[in-house]
C-alpha cells in the first residue's frame, strides 16, 4: 500500500471515528469510553487506540475539527462575497454546520469564555475571530453598521449563533435552518445598529 494511500485510509478512519463521537457525544454526553466509540463506529478496539489515548483526545479533537470547519467555510465565503451577502452567507454555513454537531458540542464547550481565548492566544479561537472581523470590519467600513468595539460586535455575533441557539429553535421551535440563519442575521444587525452596540470600551 503506497503511503499517500495509507493517509487516506488514516484519515478516513479518524473521520468515521469523530462522526461517532459525535452521536454519542449527542446521545449521552461525555459518558462514553474508547471500546463505546469502538463499538459505534464499527472499528476495531486497537486501531481506536492507535488514533486516541483517551476520551478527553476524542472530546478535544472533536472540538477543533468542528471549529476547523467553521473557519474554512469563513475563508472560502470571506474570498467570494463581501457586506451583507457575506454576512448571510456566513451564517448560513454556521447554521447548518451548528445543527450537525450542535448537540454534541454542548458536552464539550470549554469554560472560558471567547474573548478570554482569545486574549490567551487560544489558536482555535484565535483562528474564528479572525474569520469574523473581516465582515465586521467592511460593514463598518461600507458604513452598513456604525463604529463601534470589534471584539464587543464580535461577542455579540457568537452570542447570538450559539450552536445551543441554533438547536432550540431548529428542535423545539421546528424552525427551518434558513429561517434561523435569517432571523439571527436580522437580529445582529439590529444589535449592532443600537446604541448599546456602538459604545466605545469605558477607559
Amino acid at each position: 500500500m503506497s503511503t499517500e494511500r495509507l493517509r487516506r485510509d488514516t484519515a478516513r478512519t479518524r473521520d468515521r471515528l469523530l462522526d461517532a463521537a459525535g452521536e454519542l457525544l449527542a446521545d449521552r454526553g461525555t459518558e462514553f469510553s474508547l471500546p463505546d466509540l469502538a463499538r459505534a463506529s464499527g472499528v476495531a478496539t486497537a486501531t481506536v487506540y492507535r488514533h486516541f489515548t483517551s476520551v478527553h483526545d476524542v472530546h478535544r479533537e472533536f472540538y477543533h475539527r468542528m471549529v476547523d470547519e467553521l473557519v474554512e467555510e469563513l475563508e472560502s465565503i470571506s474570498s467570494r462575497r463581501h457586506g451583507v451577502e457575506r454576512l448571510r452567507l456566513i451564517n448560513e454555513s454556521w447554521v447548518r454546520l451548528a445543527v450537525r454537531w450542535g448537540r454534541a458540542s454542548t458536552h464539550i464547550r470549554r469554560p472560558e469564555g471567547f474573548l478570554e481565548r482569545v486574549r490567551a492566544g487560544d489558536p482555535l479561537t484565535s483562528s474564528l475571530y479572525d474569520g469574523l472581523a473581516p465582515t465586521v470590519r467592511e460593514l463598518i467600513a461600507g458604513g452598513t453598521v456604525p463604529d463601534q468595539d470589534i471584539d464587543y460586535a464580535i461577542l455579540l455575533w457568537i452570542t447570538l449563533f450559539d450552536e445551543r441557539v441554533v438547536a432550540d429553535l431548529t428542535t423545539a421551535a421546528g424552525w427551518t435552518s434558513r429561517h434561523v440563519a435569517r432571523s439571527l442575521t436580522a437580529s445582529l444587525l439590529s444589535a449592532w445598529r443600537a446604541p448599546s452596540g456602538n459604545a466605545s470600551p469605558a477607559p
